[in-house]
């Protein structure tokens, strides 16, 4: 898969799912509106079971209700025991008294009639036995009996949806008159009050589409598709103009590789050829110097001097090419890189620089040194620049003082730093920068005491491993050039 087509393939990703979630919402919106229809039948049969309540506690409060006596309100056969459960008006009228149970299921059935809410009173001792509980009732009574105060469900009543919702019914000082020869006591559940509440009309207007909705949620789709289409117009411009960047650069880069590695090239067999001219007037200037001191009536002291200035520069020249050489190969490994024996390394290095320590009477402290990893022959390279640097630059300039050279080193996280020491006339701060520029030297002087390359051939090794070196106050009085190499490239 290439990078131009990834934001194309995303960008249909993001649409599809762009448009899933516009659906889902409009299937969720489906779902809540039948939740909310369900919801505002549950309402509408509270009502219907406080309207029911308050009906029956006004009638058990007043005792009971006296109707005239006809072919749909017989007398009670469960109040027989109240002597005056039947009375006569003075013009004659039949009554008889109607407890709040019989008057609530007269209303119930004259309201089933008119407004198709079904109604009905039950418990586990009716005194009417049509009021004995169904399966559903009983369930919902033993949970009352359990704490529960509302029960209801969702079921079909002659094929029609209908929210079926019972509440408890909780006996008072008033239901004793017609319920205390059951047993019951103020607080007790008597049974319950059961409403049923058709869905039908409710259902219906909550899947009546509404054509607002419907136009809201396609100008919503549409736009978020223009949003995604013009995003991902943007992230394919982003896209190709970085793939345009990296070809240049990539391009860029293999023109500076090449370019670099034919100015190595060119350095490289540059400096041999000139390693021979140098090598020939140090010889020459030798021989004619040679020749000269056989020719004492030739002998001319000027001509004997200029001799020697020649052989000292070709000499400099020469290891000028040696340092511009070893300079241009620091920045690759001679060797495979790994872990090297720092201790070790110096203890060789020491070796060849012993001569030269004594000579200089130098007091030498070298400490246990962390391992670092570098190949063994650029960290030679490394330590041989910044001893001869110290033996060279790092002297004292009082003759009286004792030259100290301090080699010391620490692991700090997952690097190695290191720090050579000397109590030399130091570096002032404004040139500590400088002496790593390449030819730079902060002395003038008629010995070729060196190329002003040391340190900078030194900052290649270092920086080829991504580590960093610098220059800082001794505390032996001089300068100490500290570096660090990582552990990893």
């Amino acid at each position: 898969m290439s990078k131009a087509s990834m934001p194309l393939k995303a960008l249909l990703g993001v649409s599809v799912l762009w448009t899933a979630s516009v659906a889902g919402f409009f299937f969720w919106d489906s779902h809540m509106s039948n939740w909310y229809a369900q919801e505002m039948a549950i309402k509408e049969a509270r009502g219907h079971f406080n309207k029911d309540v308050a009906l029956r506690k006004w009638a058990a409060r007043h005792g009971g209700v006296y109707v005239p006596v006809d072919e749909r309100t017989r007398p009670n056969p469960a109040l027989s025991h109240i002597a005056e459960r039947d009375i006569s008006t003075p013009s004659g009228i039949k009554l008889t008294l109607m407890n709040p149970a019989y008057l609530i299921r007269q209303v119930m059935d004259e309201y089933e009639e008119l407004y198709k809410v079904k109604g009905r009173i039950t418990g586990f001792k009716p005194l009417n036995p049509d009021n004995f509980p169904d399966e559903w009732e009983a369930a919902a009574l033993r949970q009352f009996e359990r704490g529960e105060t509302e029960v209801f469900e969702k079921t079909l009543i002659n094929g029609e949806p209908y929210i079926r919702l019972m509440s408890a019914l909780v006996a008072d000082e008033y239901c004793l008159k017609c319920h205390s020869e059951q047993g019951y006591r103020v607080g007790d559940v008597l049974g319950g009050v059961g409403v049923s509440v058709s869905l039908q009309s409710y259902l219906e207007g909550a899947a009546r589409v509404d054509p607002e909705k419907i136009l809201l949620l396609a100008v919503i789709w549409i736009m978020g598709l223009a949003a995604i289409y013009a995003i991902g117009l943007l992230i394919r411009r982003r896209v190709e103009e970085r793939m345009l960047n990296e070809a240049a650069l990539i391009r860029k880069n293999r023109e500076i590789i090449s370019a670099n590695a034919y100015l190595t090239r060119f350095a490289e067999i540059s400096a041999h050829h000139l390693m021979e001219p140098t090598r020939r007037l140090v010889s020459y200037s030798q021989r004619l110097q040679g020749h000269l001191k056989t020719m004492p009536d030739a002998h001319n002291d000027e001509v004997y001097q200029d001799l020697q200035v020649l052989e000292r520069d070709a000499a400099h020249l020469r290891m000028l090419v040696k340092d511009i050489q070893l300079f241009l190969a620091a920045g690759e490994p001679v060797e495979k890189v790994g872990i090297q024996d720092v201790d070790a390394l110096l203890s060789n290095l020491m070796q060849r620089l012993e001569s030269r320590v004594k000579r200089a009477n130098v007091r030498l402290h070298i400490d246990k040194l962390p391992p670092a990893t570098l190949d063994k022959s650029r960290l030679t390279d490394l330590f041989w620049i910044l001893m001869d640097n110290a033996l060279s630059h790092g002297l004292p300039a009082d003759d009286d003082a004792v030259p100290e050279i301090h080699i010391s080193g620490e692991r700090v996280g997952k690097l190695s730093r290191y720090r050579i020491s000397d109590n030399g006339p130091g570096i002032p701060v404004q040139y500590r920068e400088r002496v790593f520029e390449i030819f730079e030297r902060l002395t003038t002087t008629d010995k070729p005491a060196g190329a002003g390359i040391g340190l900078p051939i030194a900052r290649r090794i270092v920086e080829s491993r991504h580590g960093k070196i610098e220059l800082e106050d001794s505390p032996l009085g001089g300068i100490s050039v500290v570096f660090e190499l990582p552990d990893d490239n």
